[in-house]
């Protein structure tokens, strides 16, 4: 059942690459946005033990987060671009890095944002979340990365963000991506997918075939922001779907944009 699994996944993102422009694939990123406050930065002494935080202080800025690829059970992303600040007494203290943030799971969904990261040119510190229930509904992050997992005296940034604006996959489009979560999936799996403005979508699944599986948006108006969908696996007539590989397919004013989704059972 596992090589099944690994196949499938491996199957999924051999049959994307044949089917869509792989290049667009890895470029495309959406730009994030801290809001701050709750985002803060943390120092001092956290359970077990007794001592203050010493500082607590608003944490600003952006990262883009990009599609990466997915394994039966995680979806995952890379993290960019890490551009953010901390008020200081000489001035602004810049942190910059990089990292991975996965979303997915075996029984229930869990995320991990996992970034290294410089302060003011410093060497780079490695911060996690650990692997935990999620803060916020998906595009949204809202998590607490540390140090040593907020441990006695620690680091601790407590990042809140959302998705600010879609950069441009090659060509200039202004489409944003669609992410899936999970991917594979057994059962059911999120589409999630950011709207630069207020407009008409449409979003349907189709099969290899080409046949409309499901539609789970017809030119429905939403507003500006981050929009989730959940697909049940199954048909417009109620159904179950096969297992095997789906096309998600987004059409709005700024263009279409697809994914591939992997049932597998």
């Amino acid at each position: 059942m596992k090589s099944a699994l690994v196949f499938a996944a491996a199957l999924a993102a051999a049959w994307q690459c044949a089917a869509l422009p792989c290049r667009a694939q890895t470029n495309a990123g959406t730009l994030y946005s801290l809001s701050s406050p709750p985002s803060e930065f943390e120092w001092g002494c956290f359970g077990p033990c007794e001592c203050p935080v010493l500082i607590r202080t608003p944490l600003d800025g952006s990262f883009v987060l990009r599609p990466s690829h997915s394994d039966p059970f995680f979806t995952y992303y890379d993290v960019l671009d890490v551009r953010w600040k901390i008020p200081g007494d000489g001035g602004p203290v810049t942190i910059a890095g990089s990292g991975t943030y996965r979303r997915g799971g075996e029984v229930a969904v869990e995320e991990e944002l996992a970034l290294d990261l410089s302060f003011d040119g410093a060497p780079a510190q490695h911060f996690t979340s650990g692997l935990k229930p999620p803060g916020a509904v998906f595009p949204r992050i809202e998590t607490r990365i540390s140090l040593h997992q907020e441990y006695c005296h620690d680091s601790v940034l407590a990042v809140v963000a959302k998705p600010a604006a879609v950069t441009a996959a090659e060509g200039g489009s202004r489409a944003t991506p669609i992410i899936a979560t999970p991917n594979p999936f057994a059962t059911a799996t999120t589409i999630g997918f950011t709207m630069p403005h207020e407009g008409l979508a449409t979003l349907r699944v189709f099969d290899l075939g080409g046949r409309r599986a499901r539609t789970l948006l017809d030119r429905a108006r939403l507003p500006e922001g981050p929009i989730a969908r959940s697909w049940d696996g199954r048909r417009d007539d109620g159904l179950e779907a096969p297992p095997g590989l789906y096309l998600a397919r987004l059409d709005t004013a700024v263009g279409r944009v697809t994914r591939i989704l992997v049932k597998l059972r």
